[in-house]
């Protein structure tokens, strides 16, 4: 048995697949390069910003059980690929696995194999001796777009500025609005919304913010050709035009900005 043979058989969830399988190889090659400390260190560092993003879909009742069960296969199998495994995530998998068996969602061959795939994942996995490759940046988000970004229970709208372009692809430039919101924000809500700054802080370069939709269904488009960008004057020139980081990181800097006191 083989990860790719697992994922393979997922294959109805083709891009959920592939966006998963992005973060993780981000993911996994940020904390390894950056980490000099044991493999449990690594662990507790890759997977709670991937579980913020990623339980915006396996937590959402609006989702569908079905796709929620395939992300728990898929995320146990690439957890695995990357050399990692964390009890409960294989345990979640495992009973996903029997009930997309019983309801019949996969192929024939995902259901005479699947005593095989539950006894890879309950197996060790190989740790990687070098990170992964970083994906290629690329991004289905347009300027004038407008999305709300769901992080611990509340959304966050921001403004799709600019997209930034250099040899590794090209990410998109937010900018968020003031204020967070414990439901889906409308266009209505926003019009006139001052923008959020934190210490001159509000506007970000994000790489891995790739999907739209975003099969993650942290990152749901609000609206297009937007006209009406945060309000507020551009950043000061010594404050820089905007911060670059990752989609995990973002997580952070929303937390700063949005956190008590800022609301």
């Amino acid at each position: 048995m083989k990860h790719q043979q697992i994922l393979d058989k997922l294959a109805a969830s083709r891009e959920l697949i592939r966006a998963m399988d992005e973060d993780l190889a981000r993911r996994t090659r940020e904390v390894m390069i950056g980490s000099r400390g044991p493999h449990v260190d690594v662990m507790q560092r890759l997977l709670p910003p991937v579980m913020a993003r990623w339980r915006c879909l396996l937590d959402a009742a609006s989702a569908h059980i079905h796709t929620k069960n395939i992300a728990w296969v898929a995320l146990a199998t690439l957890l695995h690929k990357y050399g990692f495994r964390d009890e409960h995530i294989t345990a979640r998998a495992l009973t996903a696995i029997d009930d997309l068996n019983k309801d019949v969602v996969l192929s024939d061959g995902f259901a005479r194999q699947s005593e095989a795939i539950k006894a890879f994942l309950r197996s060790e996995p190989t740790p990687l001796t070098r990170a992964p490759r970083r994906p290629r940046l690329e991004t289905f988000l347009r300027v004038g777009d407008v999305v709300s970004i769901q992080l611990d229970g509340y959304f966050h709208a921001a403004y799709v500025r600019e997209l930034y372009r250099d040899s590794g692809g090209t990410f998109p430039v937010i900018e968020f609005y003031q204020g967070r919101f414990e439901r889906f924000p409308t266009a209505e809500d926003l019009t006139g919304r001052s923008m959020a700054r934190e210490c001159g802080r509000g506007r970000f370069g994000v790489i891995g913010l790739t999907y739209l939709p975003d099969p993650a269904n942290q990152v749901v488009a609000i609206g297009a050709d937007h006209l009406d960008p945060p309000a507020g004057a551009p950043p000061k020139p010594h404050h820089g035009n905007c911060i670059i980081t990752d989609l995990f990181w973002l997580q952070d800097y929303i937390r700063e900005l949005f956190g008590a006191g800022h609301r």
